[in-house]
């Protein structure tokens, strides 16, 4: 595979970084692709330094493209890649206001899905896409640099990809766990319920007659009848 991969590199010419860098925003896209694979076989063709310089600009376009599209198409687009049940689970995370969190997210689960359902969050595209490129930009490193140094024969390359498997399924295994740790962790910077949306539901139910702020407002006293004048005295 790694002596195919080479022919084919070499056959593309000035076309095979294009191909590198929309391979990326095709794993973006298509999130079943996993991203280090893109980052090991660039740095088996490219070599290191030209496979990260490549592999920064494809996760660059990658995260951008998926935000976007996330952004405008909302939900319908990230529903087509998981199970409802699933999702019930992400959606947990979209409560979270911290960038910064998010990055953590972006570095610990290093998963183009994430990037896409962070682009349904309340926050700014530009600070999403510059936190997945500060926390993803180190596994692209290690992967170019796996790819470059130990695929260097198909032996090699499918001892790694047996060695992986149990990796990978333990990973799988913990994700969840790690999920809910990451959720914990953004906890405090979650928009509470009593913000901004609940401040015009308070104003839109006290304009209605018969609401249940109206019922819970305090009544005035009734007045109180005159008592006797001193002129029946």
């Amino acid at each position: 595979m790694t002596e195919a991969l080479s022919h084919f590199i070499n056959g593309a010419g000035w076309l095979a970084p294009l191909y590198y860098v929309a391979s990326f925003v095709l794993t973006a896209l298509v999130p079943v692709i996993p991203t280090p694979l893109v980052g090991a076989l660039g740095g088996k063709a490219f070599g290191f330094f030209a496979a990260v310089a490549y592999g920064i600009l494809g996760l660059a376009l990658g995260a951008f493209v998926g935000l976007v599209l996330a952004r405008r198409i909302g939900r319908p687009i990230l529903l087509l890649m998981v199970r409802p049940q699933t999702w019930a689970e992400w959606e947990e995370l979209l409560g979270i206001r911290s960038v910064a969190v998010w990055g953590a997210i972006f570095f610990a689960l290093n998963l183009d899905f994430v990037v896409l359902l962070s682009g349904l969050s309340a926050l700014p595209i530009w600070e999403l896409w510059l936190a997945a490129m500060i926390a993803r930009t180190p596994w692209l490193i290690a992967s170019a640099w796996f790819g470059s140094a130990v695929l260097v024969s198909d032996a090699v390359m499918w001892a790694m990809v047996i060695l992986m498997i149990p990796a990978l399924y333990g990973f799988n295994r913990l994700r969840p766990r790690l999920r809910h740790w990451l959720l914990r962790l953004g906890v405090g910077t979650r928009r509470p319920q009593d913000g901004a949306e609940s401040v015009a539901a308070s104003k839109g139910s006290a304009a209605v007659p018969g609401s249940h702020a109206e019922a819970a407002a305090p009544r005035p006293d009734p007045p109180l009848s005159p008592g006797p004048s001193s002129r029946d005295s």
